[in-house]
């Protein structure tokens, strides 16, 4: 009997999947001694017209003629299983380890735990999926480069510099793939956004209409290297092409990147799906094409997927009318079948791993959670330190916690996030070394300064104080660039206040994903240390407050560079040359000409280092 659910896992491992019965059972579908393509090539063989039609969305139809279920593939994991189309945290399936948004992770310089956090969400995404609350394509990593340090969502990616980010994706994508079951695939890693994609909402553009002028240098260097990573390295199965357009063609369109990058230079085996609406914006936004031949050239392009419904609305008409051939459109679904027999969708579970994960002892272990904490710890940034820290809790018993991020729970999530089993505030992180007095100031717009004689009086009767400043998704996510990288509103106000009343010594602490000048912090002497901490995710206010208190010993080093604020003064946000040029400073540090408030790869630790050259002596 045939079954419509979310989890198509669920349904083809079980009895009445399609290779148990007529007409695919005994057939090449569900002849294991041929290669995905092969068998692929056999379903697709067997659609009709119709049936084809409603397999191009993210949630494709059903076929209940080949006992084929329906089908979501957008699921999203970028730092943990989270909340998206395809994943659902209803009961049995609650919560999921929220890890360090990638920014903080990224600071680790840590590529054996990139890969443990992937092997760890696709342990917990297979539980899930194995109760219909998941399913096994997810669209993650985010590996666009931090262009400009105004863009909303450069905290969902490794940093600015590419061999960062294509080191990253070398190690994430095959943690969240690769596992004990060397047939299936644990689940689809899928890079995105491919490619030029890095802003929302600026200088009179967005993301559905913006036309990225990229000269062949910039996209050889900075553009494309962890795509190329992504795939060679990485052995991604999945692409996404991006909402906006490069050099006149929108990337969703762009037979050259796809077709002759990706599949041809790069030997990509997998889908590639459109961002959601791209397909769309393609005819409406960017005006390339009409409809019927914005569905041709989609798909002929190399785009297997329409996260959207453009191709369910536009592709019959087309192909009816000879703009769109099916050859194209079989293609395309082989991409995507050939993917569904990766899965192990039309395979025995007798001979699937994965499919006896469990939810009660796959997600949320102690393991997982000490993960979590760890590479929260790793990602902690001390970037300023005179000799006062760590402190010794015995002789500071009370700490004045403060600051518009002082007790954070979700901000520390940032964007893309599931539900956590807990999430420890950096507040509450301080309260397991100290008694605490707890003053906000100001939230992150820090639009009045009525809070802060609160914050002051703290300060004033601690023994120390944590200062936690910065921003939060209500600065910078998706769909919303910053057009500032100074602290909001009257912070830095905040800022000199706190030092200027603080009894004790004060840690400043800033939770941002995007630079912001804190320059403020940097040269008052009163502020004795400084640490930088993106976005840290369940355990962020622990993995604070054990860098605080010496537990721990910091070594993460910053991701991308810390620029003054006048830095995007007359800085187009639409200007996509890295190198200096007229009202362009240069971009990264790369290229950067002028002096940051702190360079990409800062980080001190607690322990004293020296350096000298340990080759031989010459004479």
């Amino acid at each position: 009997m045939f079954r419509a659910l979310i989890c198509v896992g669920c349904v083809w491992a079980a009895a009445g999947s399609p290779c148990t019965q007529a007409p695919l059972q005994g057939t090449a579908a569900c002849d294991t001694s041929k290669t995905p393509a092969e068998r692929a090539q056999y379903i697709v063989s067997q659609l009709t017209t119709s049936e084809k039609m409603g397999l191009f969305g993210n949630m494709a139809s059903a076929v209940p003629r080949l006992n084929l279920p329906a089908y979501e593939w957008w699921s999203e994991a970028l730092h943990g299983v989270a909340s998206s189309a395809g994943v659902s945290f209803s009961d049995p399936t609650p919560y999921a380890t929220s890890f360090p948004q990638v920014i903080t992770t990224a600071a680790s310089y840590n590529k054996t735990l990139w890969s443990a956090i992937g092997t760890t969400i696709s342990t917990e995404a297979r539980a899930m999926s194995n109760v219909g609350h998941a399913g096994f394509s997810y669209w993650a990593p985010n590996i666009n480069i931090i262009r400009d340090p105004r863009w909303g969502r450069g905290h969902e990616t490794p940093g600015e510099d590419p061999v960062l980010t294509a080191t990253y994706a070398a190690h994430f994508v095959p943690g969240l793939q690769e596992g004990e079951d060397p047939k299936h695939l644990k689940v689809s890693a899928c890079c995105k956004h491919f490619y030029g994609y890095d802003m929302e909402d600026s200088d009179g553009a967005d993301r559905h209409n913006f036309n990225a002028i990229i000269n062949l240098q910039d996209e050889a260097d900075t553009y494309l290297p962890a795509f190329h990573s992504c795939v060679v390295n990485g052995r991604a199965s999945g692409m996404m092409c991006s909402y906006n357009a490069v050099n006149g063609t929108p990337s969703c369109a762009n037979e050259r990147i796809m077709n002759g990058f990706a599949r041809g230079k790069w030997g990509f085996d997998g889908y590639i799906t459109s961002d959601c609406g791209a397909v769309a914006d393609v005819c409406n936004n960017h005006h390339y094409a009409n409809q019927d031949d914005t569905c041709r050239d989609v798909l002929q392009a190399g785009m297997d997927s329409d996260c959207g419904g453009f191709l369910a609305s536009y592709l019959n008409t087309s192909i009816s009318r000879g703009v769109t051939p099916m050859s194209a459109v079989d293609t395309a679904l082989e991409h995507l079948f050939a993917m569904q027999v990766r899965f192990g969708a039309f395979d025995p579970a007798s001979e699937q791993p994965y499919l006896n994960y469990s939810y009660t002892t796959a997600v949320n272990t102690p393991a997982h959670q000490h993960l979590a904490l760890e590479a929260a710890r790793q990602g902690m940034v001390l970037l300023k330190n005179d000799g006062t820290f760590p402190l010794d809790a015995t002789k500071y018993p009370t700490v004045a916690v403060v600051g518009p991020n002082a007790n954070a729970t979700t901000t520390m999530q940032a964007s893309y996030q599931g539900n956590a089993p807990y999430l420890i505030s950096p507040l509450m992180g301080v309260s397991k070394y100290a008694k605490t007095l707890y003053a906000e100031g100001c939230d992150t717009n820090c639009s009045n300064q009525t809070g802060f004689p609160a914050a002051t009086e703290a300060a004033a009767q601690a023994d120390a104080t944590v200062l936690v400043i910065g921003i939060s998704t209500e600065q910078e996510r998706e769909s919303h660039d910053r057009t500032s990288i100074a602290l909001p509103g009257y912070q830095e106000d905040l800022v000199t206040a706190v030092l200027s009343a603080a009894k004790g010594p004060v840690m400043v602490v800033v939770m941002a994903g995007g630079s912001v000048d804190f320059t403020v912090a940097k040269v008052n002497p009163l502020a004795k240390g400084i640490m930088w901490v993106g976005y840290p995710g369940q355990s962020g206010g622990e993995a604070i407050a054990d860098v605080v208190f010496g537990a721990v010993n910091p070594s993460g080093r910053l991701p991308h560079t810390q620029y003054p604020k006048d830095y995007t003064n007359g800085l187009s946000m639409l200007d996509m040359n890295m190198r200096p040029g007229t009202s362009n400073p240069g971009r990264t540090y790369r290229f950067y000409t002028g002096t940051p408030v702190y360079a990409f790869g800062s980080g001190l630790s607690y322990t004293s280092f020296s350096y000298k050259n340990a080759g031989p002596s010459v004479s």
